[in-house]
């Protein structure tokens, strides 16, 4: 009896990203249009900056477009994939990679470098609610790859000055980094569901989706809760206060005042010859998240001149300058200005993002 090995099936190889490009390698470039490639290159940013408001634009729709029906809707599709290589033959030209002037137009095969970006038959309607999240990470990533870009296109522009050849290594490298920034162009602009990868590789497989997410996710929260920061106190007005300067007049009255879910309370004040000094008290009020920073008070004169404190001294408060109070807390701070007894003091204002909270002095 003939004995058989179970061995398992070879696991298939996942396909590259289906984003491909490419751009061919020029022997020779022309030192006198590098050095003034940013110039010459002006008319064509303006192009595709103009394109990309039809192309935000499309995106939107077709977002509904693929979360009814799952498709992207073709004429759409071809539009901005018409921009993104229209931008791809831009940015080639800038980043000194080709020397011919790009084409004012989309057209394949009307430049010397290859995109292609294949219009899938069907997309994913869960990934329309969570790209946003999982391509932070590959954002953060980039952003030191494209540090990298600039240093090394830098060298390149020396080199050809001098030679009138690119590096071939840094232009290998240069074409890996623009063809990683139109993967992720194209998963942002829902061209393509398949994660850009975190290479600059032509056979580069598409990158986990998933880790991504779960690493995005916590940048995501941040983001949205400073800008709900911002927008509470864009909303939160003025809240003015009148009181009095005399001496333990603050201390008696306790002033306080309000704006979005910060309030602030003078308890108390101290006039010397040289400075003029106030303790005041923070206080997260509300839901919505705030901040408070010592840096935002500002005090006036009579003839409205501004008098910024000098320093500050913290009492029962943590660390820094800057504090952000997420789901409550207070803060006890003394605040100086150089203003002294003989000047007359007639407001003590807190600048917020969006609003002001104004102690006024009779």
């Amino acid at each position: 009896m003939q004995d058989f090995a179970l061995t398992p099936p070879p696991s298939p190889r996942l396909a590259p990203h289906p984003v491909a490009f490419d751009v061919t390698y020029p022997e020779r470039l022309s030192r006198l249009s590098s050095f003034f490639r940013l110039i010459l290159v002006i008319p064509q940013l303006i192009v595709t900056y103009l394109l990309l408001i039809p192309l935000e634009i499309l995106t939107v729709i077709a977002w509904f477009g693929i979360l009814f029906t799952g498709r992207y809707p073709k004429a759409f599709f071809d539009f901005n994939a018409g921009v993104l290589r229209w931008m791809a033959n831009v940015f080639a030209y800038a980043a000194l990679l080709r020397d011919e002037y790009p084409p004012f137009s989309w057209e394949l095969g009307e430049y010397p470098l290859s995109l292609d970006v294949s219009r899938a038959e069907r997309q994913s309607r869960f990934r329309l609610f969570v790209r946003f999240i999982t391509i932070i990470p590959n954002y953060i990533v980039f952003y030191f790859v494209q540090l990298a870009f600039f240093f090394t296109t830098f060298i390149a522009w020396w080199a050809i000055l001098f030679t009138g050849r690119y590096p071939r290594g840094l232009h290998k490298f240069a074409v890996g980094v623009m063809r990683w920034y139109l993967r992720q162009f194209a998963y942002v602009a829902l061209l393509r569901d398949e994660y850009p990868p975190y290479s600059i590789n032509a056979d580069a497989r598409p990158g986990n989706e998933v880790v991504s997410g779960v690493i995005g996710l916590p940048f995501f929260a941040a983001y949205v809760a400073l800008y709900a920061v911002q927008l509470q106190s864009i909303f939160s007005g003025a809240d003015t206060v009148h009181t009095s300067l005399a001496p333990g007049a603050i201390a008696r009255e306790r002033p306080s005042a309000k704006a979005g879910s910060l309030r602030i309370t003078l308890l108390d004040s101290e006039q010397t010859a040289f400075a003029t000094s106030f303790e005041v008290e923070a206080e997260k009020d509300g839901w919505l998240p705030t901040f408070f920073t010592p840096a935002f008070f500002s005090l006036e004169d009579c003839d409205r001149v501004a008098f910024q404190n000098e320093r500050y001294s913290v009492e029962e408060y943590e660390g820094d300058s800057f504090d952000v109070y997420w789901t409550g807390g207070s803060d006890r701070v003394t605040i100086f200005f150089a203003v002294p007894r003989s000047s007359s003091v007639c407001a003590l204002t807190y600048f917020t993002m969006g609003g002001e909270i104004r102690f006024s002095f009779r």
